[in-house]
């Protein structure tokens, strides 16, 4: 992999430009090396996935430094933050990663109206925990909070029975397409109650996923003010209708309009726009679509 020159990027007082590592992970280099090649790209920060936890901290602390590039974020999984609290902050510490995104969250989370306030209640423990250390917790939106709650159509003794998430997620699908018929109400979602219920917590919201919900990303961007903290451009496309089906796709091929988004975004109080690709069938061209989108140039 060759680096080219550093793409002239135009700057404003709004959300700056990064890139989420997850698009690039099929790349055959190191962090530290992914890191210096998005940055001649022109991106101003990167938020780690999965390999920041496996990588020596020392050489991507290097790497940023040279760079000038900012840890925005790093996705670090529910479960193993309970498991690993301490080395995390420690590797977080190291890099200069003031931030940490819990993604995405299983269904049987967002059942009903009481496991939503359960959650937001271990959300909001881990939110003191990790602000003690100085980092900020923070949740990435995924389709599941904007599927219905069961209990609000009169589903809440059926889902205490002990059966597979999947199976709970399959009857909030089916209730979604067919009792919520279009008349959805952001405000009675489980997002909405999450955000609600929680106090020190932050949203990274991915809006591809929000409009894979049925609801308006610029509705949910608006509506977290000062709790909003960072915004993945994202997309997908809708593969099959029942159960519902979806495949992440480049930003302005699938259900987001990337234009509508940024100037959402720069209305809002984001620090950071992030570009992610899940799924790209050429992962280096995608850093290249990405910056050219963040910052309105042609593709």
């Amino acid at each position: 992999m060759s680096h080219t020159a550093t793409a002239a990027v135009e700057t404003s007082d709004g959300p700056r430009p990064a890139i989420q590592l997850h698009t690039v992970r099929s790349i055959d280099a190191p962090l530290p090396e992914l890191i210096r090649y998005v940055a001649d790209a022109g991106y101003q920060g990167v938020e780690f996935a999965g390999a920041f936890l496996d990588a020596d901290p020392r050489a991507v602390e290097r790497a940023l430094t040279e760079t000038d590039v900012v840890p925005v974020a790093a996705h670090v999984d529910l479960s193993r933050l309970e498991d690993d609290l301490e080395p995390i902050v420690d590797r977080c510490r190291i890099v200069g990663c003031d931030r940490v995104i819990v993604p995405h969250l299983g269904s049987h989370l967002f059942r009903t109206t009481a496991t939503v306030d359960a959650l937001a209640s271990r959300l909001d423990g881990f939110a003191e925990r990790l602000d003690s250390h100085g980092i900020e917790l923070g949740y990435h939106t995924s389709r599941e909070p904007f599927l219905p709650p069961l209990d609000r159509f009169g589903l809440g003794t059926v889902s205490s029975i002990p059966l597979p998430a999947f199976v709970w997620k399959s009857v909030a699908d089916a209730a979604d397409r067919w009792l919520l018929r279009g008349n959805r109400q952001l405000d009675r979602t489980a997002f909405s109650q999450l955000a609600y219920q929680t106090d020190t917590m932050t949203f990274e919201i991915d809006v591809g996923w929000v409009a894979a919900g049925g609801y308006d990303p610029v509705e949910a961007i608006e509506s977290l003010g000062d709790r909003l903290s960072l915004v993945h451009l994202a997309d997908v496309r809708q593969t099959r209708v029942f159960p519902p089906a979806f495949r992440s796709v480049p930003p302005g091929e699938g259900l987001i309009d990337p234009d509508e988004i940024l100037a959402a975004v720069d209305r809002s109080n984001a620090d950071w726009v992030i570009f992610e690709d899940d799924d790209p069938d050429d992962p280096e061209a995608a850093i290249w679509k990405g910056i050219a989108t963040l910052c309105g140039r042609p593709v």
